[in-house]
């Protein structure tokens, strides 16, 4: 994927995870959950706060957010992703939106929460400066991103397939994906004007009813329409293959880990 232009990562970006709209809530939304305890406790968030979800894709964060009692609304720069969280989550507020300008007044909201969001970003720096605009003073950001990619097993077994049967170095991966160095964050929170970092380190599971609905999601990130017929079927039978690590009672359980960060903008 292009590296070094923002305006390009940030269209690439956008044309896969545009991409994966559809199937995103029988897949990867699987794997993204079970973050929600660990950005409502790094967050803080209660009953009667004002929430926001940048890049809230398919919307099952913010409906989990909301069930803390929160009010939750959500952004997101893909049309197709706010066209199925409007229509699954009718209640709750969703807007196509650019998180590099987020269209929000000052001091809107208590927290500001992202998903698996941060390390596909081009330009992370002006999208934590617009973060620290929009929190109320005192208010925290909670972010999650994937940690080391040995520790990710789903994403481990898909890759090793594509190495040996494709190209990996053409799947999407965004410019901070593994990128477990907590300074960078760190100091890119720090200029936005957040303090207070705090970061650990916590085990997620991505369960699953079958091999299936991973292959999928993998499949349609990772563009593998665009390969050879044979080639994708090296690549789903390799991928399956390594699957079968995590098999429990005829489903898959698969250990993943995510890097939680938060901070706090000042009073």
């Amino acid at each position: 994927m292009p590296a070094s232009d923002p305006d390009l990562v940030q269209q690439f970006e956008h044309d896969t995870w545009s991409r994966c709209a559809d199937e995103y809530l029988d897949g990867f939304a699987g794997l993204t959950a079970p973050a929600v305890p660990l950005l409502v406790h790094a967050a803080r968030i209660g009953a009667g706060d004002r929430v926001l979800e940048v890049g809230s894709g398919p919307g099952h964060i913010a409906a989990a957010l909301a069930e803390t009692g929160a009010d939750v609304a959500g952004i997101d720069f893909s049309a197709s992703m706010v066209e199925v969280a409007k229509s699954r989550y009718p209640t709750l507020s969703f807007r196509e939106a650019d998180a590099e300008s987020i269209p929000f007044d000052d001091e809107s909201f208590d927290a500001v929460v992202s998903s698996f969001v941060v390390h596909h970003l081009a330009r992370p720096e002006t999208v934590f400066r617009e973060v620290h605009r929009v929190l109320k003073p005192g208010g925290r950001f909670a972010f999650a991103v994937f940690a080391a990619p040995e520790a990710q097993s789903s994403i481990g077994a898909f890759f090793g397939a594509v190495e040996a049967h494709g190209s990996p170095e053409d799947l999407p991966h965004g410019p901070l994906f593994g990128v477990t160095d907590l300074g960078i964050y760190e100091s890119m929170l720090r200029q936005a004007g957040l303090i207070d970092s705090a970061f650990s380190m916590e085990p997620t599971m991505w369960h699953a009813p079958s091999a299936d609905p991973v292959i999928r999601s993998f499949r349609n990130w990772g563009n593998m329409a665009a390969l050879p017929a044979s080639v994708w079927e090296r690549i789903e039978s390799a991928t399956r293959e390594s699957l079968k690590a995590y098999e429990r009672d005829g489903a898959l359980a698969m250990p993943h880990e995510a890097l939680v960060g938060s901070a706090v903008r000042p009073n």
